[in-house]
């Protein structure tokens, strides 16, 4: 019998038959803006995650240089001072493809700020600072040898660490889990997320670090919280939507100011 070879063995080998280089060649009308963007010396993005942005007032003023093809819809890339800012789709594959063709831009470093659950309600008032993610999706096998976790960039950990410091910002370094089934999150999962250091739990971390690692990337994660997840039964969203959307705006501004002021 032929032996099956489980996915997580699937990262090994270098000749890829599809890439990010191969897909801006093949839609280059989709990829018009990449010189532009080269010749601005533009190296980082920063991740965000809103759902109209036509209605935020500092993103619609703001030139769009790509759209993102998610799947079900398109994500737009905006272009402000020396910094893109990227719309994510939710999940782990998606998100890891719209790091992958963003680095056709010669993007070198990526920072998210995106909501996730909390596993500890104790925290749930402060940002994390993610260290590293626990890798309990399926992307990052295809770029990283299994392991438990995967860390995100030390260089520019130190470097969020300083803003959120200089904002009087509240904040912890901590661990998430990454988990790219949401409707599966159950006891015992959250029990052994929880027992490796959890504190957060969302979609996409894992596969982001595991892309910024195979690829030679920088690429690190402020989370804040929207619901908690730390007991026998979901809380629920601890905002309404409309506060939600408030805070999502407020995210925005935090990065137009850490581009602003980081100057990066």
């Amino acid at each position: 019998m032929d032996k099956i070879i489980p996915i997580i063995e699937c990262c090994e080998g270098k000749d890829e038959y599809t890439s990010a280089i191969q897909f801006a060649n093949h839609f280059p009308e989709m990829f018009k803006n990449v010189e532009r963007v080269k010749s601005k010396g533009i190296k980082r993005c920063y991740f965000i995650f809103y759902d109209d942005p036509k209605n935020n007032k500092f993103l619609s003023k703001l030139k769009i240089v790509f759209h993102y093809h998610g799947g079900c819809g398109f994500s737009n890339v905006y272009e402000y001072k020396n910094a893109l800012i990227a719309i994510s789709a939710t999940g782990a594959p998606v998100a890891a493809s719209l790091m992958e063709e963003l680095s056709v831009f010669d993007i070198k470093e990526f920072i998210a700020i995106g909501s996730a659950g909390c596993l500890d309600e104790t925290i749930s008032n402060k940002f994390l600072l993610v260290s590293k993610a626990i890798r309990d999706e399926g992307t990052s096998y295809h770029y990283l040898k299994p392991d438990t976790y995967v860390s995100t960039s030390t260089e520019l950990n130190k470097e969020l660490s300083a803003y959120l410091k200089s904002k009087e910002l509240d904040y912890i370094k901590g661990i998430t889990w990454t988990n790219d089934a949401f409707y599966r999150e159950t006891k015992q999962k959250i029990d052994m997320a929880k027992l490796l250091g959890a504190k957060a739990v969302e979609m996409e971390c894992s596969a982001w670090c595991a892309v910024a690692k195979y690829r030679k990337l920088k690429f690190s994660q402020i989370l804040y919280f929207s619901d908690v997840v730390n007991q026998n039964a979901w809380s629920r969203l601890t905002w309404d939507q409309n506060c939600i959307d408030n805070v999502k705006d407020k995210i925005i501004l935090m990065v137009k100011d850490m581009i602003d002021n980081i100057g990066v």
